[in-house]
């Protein structure tokens, strides 16, 4: 997916120059280049994919969390299904080795009690042969339990089985569709550079002259510091999350040598104050205490669409860093205030 990931990322920076450049550079483009709406129409659609790939890529990181329960409960179930069977192996043993001692010590038995010395003598012996009957009777019991017990948690073991095999089905569906997403966005991206490349080139290559006199932007150039932390714990997240700044984005990613998706860069950012966060935008909203737009501090989490799809950190101003979206990097953007629908602090 290296490969892919630059692709994209090429082709994000041409689909983020056309709106502009439609009609700063529309005298310099062919009479046969598409119009100003048809080249909205086209970062529409490609906006539109996006989404339902923030939306796919979230089922995806819910779907693994799901796999890792279900592979510690089937661990659980199995250690307990191997444990019935064993207790039901050694009742069964022993009841079979009472049961034959009694067989061939039935007459010697009957000898012991007409050999008795006195009533109560006679009374003893019976009494310590019906105990030992009733040792049998409760050792059967307790091995039809047993045989019960190890049937249940068999078929326990079954369904948990056929349960996992499902979620890793799902998964691999997902990710099938995922992809097939991805080659759609790429396609568009072809599309539109086939149409835009000479023009954008030379327009690009200004941009690039304009972009490296003025102040650094999220992505490249000067390293941004950065911003003041409430306590020393956020300020190494922060730290940790502005190292990682022009990374590709790569959906269920969570580690520079990998990239990251939304939930995975945040994870990962979090991890370097010992605080761990599950790898779903849904599940870390979830898990952790809501508070206030308005009581918002760097290095909280803010959270995206309904359902919750995405995530970001907030960094002050109005601003987070997050990593967006396939074809993207991760990189510090202006808050989507109006598909805002929560915040969080971790720590």
């Amino acid at each position: 997916m290296t490969g892919t990931r630059a692709l994209l990322v090429t082709r994000l920076s041409i689909a983020v120059l056309l709106v502009g450049s439609a009609t700063i550079g529309a005298a310099t483009l062919s009479s046969a280049a598409p119009s100003r709406e048809e080249v909205q129409q086209a970062r529409a659609r490609l906006d539109s994919l996006n989404r339902d790939l923030d939306l796919m890529v979230e089922q995806y990181n819910q779907a693994r969390l799901r796999l890792q329960e279900v592979q510690a409960r089937l661990a659980d179930v199995r250690a307990q299904a191997q444990r019935a069977q064993a207790t039901a192996d050694r009742a069964i043993s022993s009841l079979n080795a009472n049961a034959a001692r009694a067989y061939r010590g039935v007459g010697s038995q009957i000898a012991e009690l007409f050999d008795s010395a006195s009533l109560a003598d006679f009374s003893d012996r019976l009494e310590f042969i019906g105990s030992m009957a009733q040792a049998d009777s409760d050792l059967a019991v307790e091995a039809q339990a047993a045989r019960q017990e190890a049937r249940w948690t068999a078929e326990e073991l079954k369904a948990t089985a056929e349960e996992r095999q499902g979620i890793v089905d799902a998964l691999a569906a997902k990710q099938d569709q995922i992809e097939s997403r991805v080659a759609q966005a790429r396609a568009l991206y072809d599309e539109l550079d086939r149409k835009y490349h000479e023009a954008l080139a030379a327009q690009a290559a200004a941009q690039e002259a304009a972009s490296s006199s003025s102040s650094s932007s999220s992505v490249g150039g000067s390293p941004i510091p950065p911003p003041p932390a409430p306590n020393a714990n956020v300020a190494a997240v922060l730290q940790a999350a502005y190292s990682m700044i022009g990374t590709p984005y790569q959906y269920g990613g969570s580690s520079p040598e990998t990239g990251f998706d939304c939930s995975g860069f945040t994870m990962w950012a979090w991890s370097h104050a010992g605080v761990y966060l599950p790898h779903s935008s849904a599940a870390q909203y979830a898990s952790l205490p809501h508070v206030a737009q308005s009581d918002l501090q760097p290095g909280d989490l803010v959270f995206f669409y309904s359902p919750i799809s995405h995530v970001g950190m907030y960094v002050g101003g109005s601003s987070m860093i997050h990593s967006p979206q396939t074809g993207s990097v991760v990189s510090v953007v202006p808050i989507y205030w109006d598909s805002f629908v929560g915040a969080a602090r971790p720590g």
